[in-house]
């Protein structure tokens, strides 16, 4: 490739890494880390626009697989959507819980994250949430995810099974297989 198109490529995609660098570098670590969480049971709205109690209504006594998104982001919050789009397939009967919290919710109402969803072709079971920020913050403090700004966030999972305690966290980056592995590994179920 001559350098001058190198060179314009390179300048044409400056801005987006500016925003997001710090994606690539999270990503560039596939590591699962065993934690331990107290989650808030903080007030939340799902894409229905229906209120629910974060812990007591969409966590409880479930297996539960999380990521961070924010709907306007163009870099790795559709990639992440994606992934999770095919893990919900790959998991087929299993009783497992996707949330997707927003770290926008100023911008994230139920209706956007009804519209992303819906691009993913997102099924029963995959629930989006928004809320009031300082209850989202709360939130995303209890998950050991929070970052002041939106470009901050890392691509996160958190799979668990709540019953037992039992919490991993994952690059956002992770394959879909793996994933599922991971959720029968911390659901007792080899399937």
């Amino acid at each position: 490739m001559p350098k001058t198109i190198g060179l314009a490529i390179l300048l044409t995609a400056l801005p987006a890494l500016g925003q997001h660098e710090h994606h690539a570098l999270a990503g560039a670590s596939l590591a699962v880390t065993a934690v331990n969480l107290n989650i808030a049971d903080a007030p939340v709205v799902d894409q229905t626009g229906a209120a629910r109690h974060f812990y007591s209504d969409l966590v409880k006594d479930r297996v539960v697989v999380m990521n961070f998104i924010f709907t306007s982001c163009t870099t790795i919050c559709p990639t992440m959507g994606a992934t999770f789009s095919r893990v919900q397939r790959l998991l087929g009967d299993r009783n497992v819980t996707l949330i997707s919290v927003s770290v926008d919710p100023a911008t994230d109402t139920p209706q956007r994250l009804d519209a992303w969803s819906k691009k993913l072709d997102a099924r029963p079971g995959w629930t989006l949430v928004t809320g009031d920020k300082p209850e989202i913050d709360r939130l995303l403090k209890s998950l050991g995810v929070f970052t002041p700004s939106r470009e901050t966030h890392t691509p996160t999972l958190l799979i668990g099974n709540a019953r037992s305690g039992r919490w991993q966290r994952a690059s956002g980056f992770t394959s879909p297989a793996t994933i599922v592995s991971l959720i029968d590994q911390v659901s007792g179920s080899q399937q």
